[in-house]
C-alpha cells in the first residue's frame, strides 16, 4: 500500500496532469457555451432568440406542450409556431425554427434541414414513423425537453478525446520515466522493487484514467444541467438524440444507451491506458512513449478507410472509436462482441508491459 500511495501521489502531482487537467475543464467549457449554447435558436412569431437565451425559451414554451404526443397536441403547435421553412448554407436547424416545431418537422412532415429538403406534407401519429415504432414497441410517446441530454451525449465525446491526450502523457511516464531518470538500477536493487512496485504502478495508472473519467462525466453533466436541464431521461433514444427511429438503436430507451456509451467510454479510456503502458515499459523517454503512443491512438481513423464489413468491428474495438457515440450507434447490436475485442486487446497489452518492464534490464 505504501508503494501504491507514492504512485499514486507522483501520477497526480505531475505538471503534465495537472495542467492537462485544467486545459481539459477549460476547452470543455468554451465548447460547451460556443458549440453547443451558441448555437440555439428560438423564434416566436417576429422575435428571435440565440444562445443561452434561445435555450430558456425553448424550455419555456415546451412546458406547454410537453406530455403524451396526440395529434391535437401536433396540430396546436403548428397553429401557434407554424412550420419552419427557412435553411441556411452550413448552418444547422431551421433558421425560424424552436424547440416544438423542430420536432414536429423532424417526425411529423417530409422535412428535413439536413437534406436541405423543405416540408411538404404533415403526417398524423399513426402514418408517422415515431407512432408506428411506438405501436410496435406498445409505449406512448412523449414529447419534453431533452437538448440537456443531447448536449451530454455530444460533450462527452469532446471530453473523452481530451481526456484521452491526458491519458497518453500521463500515464507515459509510469515505466519510462524511470529509465529516463536512470533510476532503474535502485528501484530493482531494493526488496519490493521487482515485485510489489509494479504493480503499484500499473494500478496507478488505471485509477488515474479512471479519475479522468469520472471528472469529465461530472463535469458534463453539471454544465448541462446547469443550463439545458435534465428532462426526458426516460424517452426513446432517438428523440433524445433527434434522430429518426428507423435504426433500432434509437428505438431503445435512453438509459439503456447510456449506460452501454459510459461503458464504452470508460473502456476506450482503460484500453488506450493499457497500450500507453505497454509502450512505456519499451521506452526509456517519456517524449518516445507519447509519439508512439498518439500514432497507436490515431492510426485506426486511417485505417477505418480501408477495412470493411466485419474487419472494422475490429477498429470500432480500438480507443479513438470507443469514445465516440458514433461508433456505439453503428455497433449496437454488437457492442458484447466490441467491448470483448478491446478487453481482451486491454489484458494482453497490461500483462505485456507489466512482464516487459519487470524483466526491463536495469
Amino acid at each position: 500500500m505504501r508503494l501504491f500511495k507514492m504512485e499514486i501521489y507522483k501520477l497526480y502531482h505531475e505538471k503534465v496532469f495537472l495542467w492537462g487537467v485544467l486545459s481539459v475543464i477549460g476547452l470543455m467549457m468554451i465548447f460547451f457555451w460556443f458549440a453547443e449554447v451558441g448555437d440555439e435558436l428560438a423564434v416566436i412569431g417576429e422575435k428571435s432568440y440565440s444562445g443561452y437565451e434561445a435555450v430558456q425559451v425553448n424550455r419555456k414554451i415546451t412546458k406547454e406542450f410537453e406530455g403524451i404526443i396526440t395529434d391535437e397536441k401536433i396540430d396546436q403547435i403548428i397553429k401557434k409556431y407554424g412550420i419552419p421553412s427557412k435553411l441556411g448554407e452550413n448552418m444547422p436547424n431551421w433558421r425560424d425554427g424552436n424547440y416544438l416545431n423542430d420536432f414536429v418537422v423532424l417526425y411529423f412532415t417530409d422535412g428535413s434541414w439536413q437534406a436541405q429538403i423543405l416540408p411538404t406534407q404533415i403526417y398524423t401519429l399513426e402514418e408517422s414513423e415515431l407512432g408506428k415504432v411506438c405501436e410496435n414497441r406498445g409505449i406512448t410517446p412523449a414529447l419534453e425537453y431533452v437538448k440537456g441530454w443531447r448536449a451530454f451525449v455530444d460533450l462527452l465525446q469532446f471530453g473523452l478525446i481530451l481526456g484521452s491526450i491526458v491519458v497518453i502523457c500521463s500515464v507515459s511516464t509510469v515505466f519510462a520515466k524511470e529509465g529516463q531518470t536512470k533510476m532503474l538500477p535502485l528501484i530493482f536493487t531494493t526488496e519490493e522493487g521487482r515485485r510489489k512496485d509494479v504493480y503499484s504502478k500499473v494500478f496507478a495508472a488505471f485509477l488515474l484514467t479512471a479519475t479522468v473519467f469520472i471528472g469529465i462525466v461530472l463535469l458534463d453533466f453539471i454544465l448541462c444541467n446547469l443550463v439545458y436541464g435534465m428532462d426526458g431521461f426516460t424517452n426513446m433514444t432517438g428523440i433524445v438524440l433527434g434522430e429518426k427511429m428507423l435504426r433500432a438503436v434509437y428505438q431503445v430507451n435512453f438509459p439503456q444507451y447510456l449506460v452501454r456509451l459510459l461503458l464504452f467510454g470508460l473502456q476506450g479510456l482503460f484500453l488506450l491506458c493499457a497500450i500507453t503502458l505497454v509502450i512505456s515499459a519499451n521506452y526509456n523517454t517519456s517524449f518516445a512513449t507519447v509519439i508512439v503512443s498518439a500514432v497507436c491512438w490515431g492510426m485506426p481513423v486511417i485505417l477505418r478507410m480501408f477495412l470493411m464489413g466485419m474487419s472494422a468491428i475490429f477498429i470500432y474495438a480500438t480507443p479513438l472509436f470507443l469514445v465516440m457515440h458514433g461508433c456505439l450507434d453503428d455497433v449496437y447490436g454488437a457492442g458484447g462482441i466490441v467491448l470483448c475485442i478491446s478487453l481482451l486487446t486491454g489484458i494482453i497489452c497490461t500483462v505485456v508491459g507489466f512482464l516487459k518492464y519487470k524483466t526491463k534490464e536495469a
